[in-house]
């Protein structure tokens, strides 16, 4: 039986690389050989904290990789380079019928209930294509920014919720990689000013450098006079929280202007608890507040679409490759604020 490698996860901070069988694909399915697979936030959590997975999986699901082995009714995608959307939609359900398949109660998600791309090979379950969750990745684009399509597509989707439009002003707490990709999203939807709010001096730089209009420090300033002095006393339109941290959420309802709308896009750790908001700021200013995660088959080719035509260019995120062999040390890696995506390579 035929082997290959992959970065198992066991168990809290029990990360592996070892051989498991290698994938038999169905009529209908396809083995993809990854070319590079991202290490995100839930990749982290699963890691840290054991939170959503089952145990034991191959994590990773930001991928991209040649398909190299194909059931008969696949055989024309052989040797095609493919990206995917990981959650894997029922088209059935209510949600899915309406559009909006991120609320699928029936949906799974490779890397997460299902094994991932964090290894040599990967399969591609026939579901898959059934819900338009695969997409072949034009020649223009390489395939390490292919993998990184998917949050930013996650990301893509909070902002077309939020209604961000040319001329806006957003204010984007965090950034990290997350919060890199909302900043170069708004400045791809021309907004008129972009804020960045980051209190790690060398994430700080990082947004500088990707062309944000102001960063500022909560260590160091008035955040809610800082803003009210950058938009003349309005306030933002728009406001995305990018970090699972209660006092932004908080402070997001300060900074946001009358009418205005605050995303909160990051979830708060397992077992923080709730936050108390001034839900007279939300009644009285009419702010619309909302929360989003997951994309849609047809933001995700939106998001593709961005990336393949360089509106958004994702080579700067990408702060480090190592090979699938140092898969515990990119997990570490992942948690340096000093990188943005790091990815593995098998």
């Amino acid at each position: 039986m035929k082997k290959l490698k992959a970065l198992r996860l066991h168990g809290v901070k029990n990360l592996l690389v070892e051989e498991v069988e290698f994938p038999q694909p169905g009529p209908d399915e396809v083995v993809l050989r990854v070319a590079a697979a991202g290490i995100c936030a839930t990749d982290l959590k699963a890691y840290n904290y054991g939170s959503r997975t089952k145990i034991p999986i191959t994590l990773g699901h930001e991928i991209a990789g040649i398909v190299v082995e194909a059931g008969k009714n696949r055989r024309y995608l052989l040797d095609k380079r493919l990206t995917l959307n990981p959650n894997i939609f029922c088209g059935k359900c209510g949600y899915c019928l309406q559009g909006e398949q991120v609320l699928c109660r029936n949906r799974y998600a490779l890397g997460i209930d299902v094994d991932g791309g964090f290894a040599e090979h990967v399969l591609v379950p026939a579901a898959a294509f059934d819900v338009g969750c695969v997409y072949e990745v034009p020649e223009n684009l390489g395939l390490e920014e292919a993998a990184l399509v998917e949050p930013l597509s996650d990301c893509l989707r909070g902002q077309l919720k939020l209604g961000v439009k040319p001329g806006d002003t957003i204010a984007i707490f965090g950034a990290g990689p997350i919060g890199a990709m909302h900043l170069l999203l708004a400045k791809a939807f021309g907004t008129g000013k972009t804020i960045v709010i980051e209190p790690n001096e060398i994430r700080a730089t990082t947004a500088e450098k990707l062309g944000a209009d102001h960063v500022l420090s909560t260590n160091v300033v008035d955040l809610e006079k800082e803003v009210q002095k950058i938009t003349g006393g309005e306030g933002v339109d728009h406001v995305v929280v990018a970090v699972g941290v209660a006092e932004a959420q908080k402070n997001a309802l300060k900074i946001v202007k009358p009418g205005g709308a605050v995303n909160y896009f990051a979830g708060l750790p397992a077992g923080a608890g709730g936050v108390e908001i001034d839900t007279n700021a939300i009644h009285y200013k009419q702010i619309r507040v909302l929360g989003t995660s997951m994309s849609t088959p047809s933001e995700f080719k939106k998001a593709l679409d961005l990336v393949a035509s360089r509106v958004v260019d994702l080579g700067p995120l990408i702060t480090m490759t190592l090979p699938l062999e140092n898969g515990v040390q990119g997990f570490a890696e992942a948690q340096n604020p000093r990188n943005l995506r790091v990815l593995l390579k098998p």
